[in-house]
């Protein structure tokens, strides 16, 4: 016999299910290189120009802005002007264009994030259901289908859709030389809000970087 599940325990389920994943799931941090030839406070009080390579404007100028926060924090003194890296509207630099860009702003080093959607962080609550004494499922950002213990309700696909990850690799580079000084990537877990996603890349890679001792 199956027994009906009202809207309200559906709903009940879902947060619950996405409060469990955001009290499980952690920012980590992969492997960093750092140029052991540039000596501690290298970059201290320096002006840096922060630039984002990312899929939407609105993407990149959030990005820019928080990690253009974080350094503030450092006493770096960052730089964002979408004029000096970008003159093409709609077309993204080359890596290699930021340093003379940079030097014609007086920057010390450029700090570069490029970000973008880590799949295999995708939520696992894309399709899942809800049974009789718990709950359960299968699927990530392939979809699939739910199996649950007993009987009850499976959540169809897409239901809870949007939430994957994001990566964010980031690095900074000496103008004078343009040497790579540091570099790293931050894995963020699935999130609703993508503006708290890229906080949580930019407080990472900037922490990192602080630890190196270079601001």
């Amino acid at each position: 016999m199956v027994l009906p599940v009202s809207n309200s325990t559906v709903a009940f389920c879902c947060a619950l299910g996405l409060a469990l994943l955001g009290g499980c799931a952690q920012t980590q941090l992969g492997a960093q290189y750092a140029d052991p030839q540039f000596p501690p406070q290298t970059l201290q009080g320096a002006t840096v120009l922060v630039v984002c390579d990312a899929p939407e404007p609105a993407i990149r100028l959030i990005c820019e802005s928080q990690i253009a926060g974080q350094l503030t924090q450092l006493g770096a003194r960052p730089l964002t002007d979408a004029a000096l890296v970008n003159p093409t509207p709609g077309r993204e630099p080359l890596p290699s264009q930021y340093l003379p860009a940079a030097k014609a702003a007086g920057a010390r080093a450029v700090f570069s994030t490029t970000l973008a959607p880590d799949y295999r962080q995708a939520s696992p609550l894309s399709s899942f259901s809800i049974g009789i004494g718990g709950w359960g499922g299968s699927g990530g950002y392939h979809g699939g289908s739910g199996v649950g213990g007993g009987v009850g309700v499976t959540m169809p696909v897409g239901a809870l859709q949007g939430s994957t990850g994001l990566a964010a690799i980031g690095s900074v580079v000496d103008v004078a030389s343009g040497r790579v000084m540091w570099s790293a990537k931050a894995s963020v877990p699935p999130a609703t809000d993508v503006t708290s996603q890229i906080a949580e890349a930019a407080k990472a890679l900037v922490g990192a970087v602080r630890q190196t001792g270079l601001f």
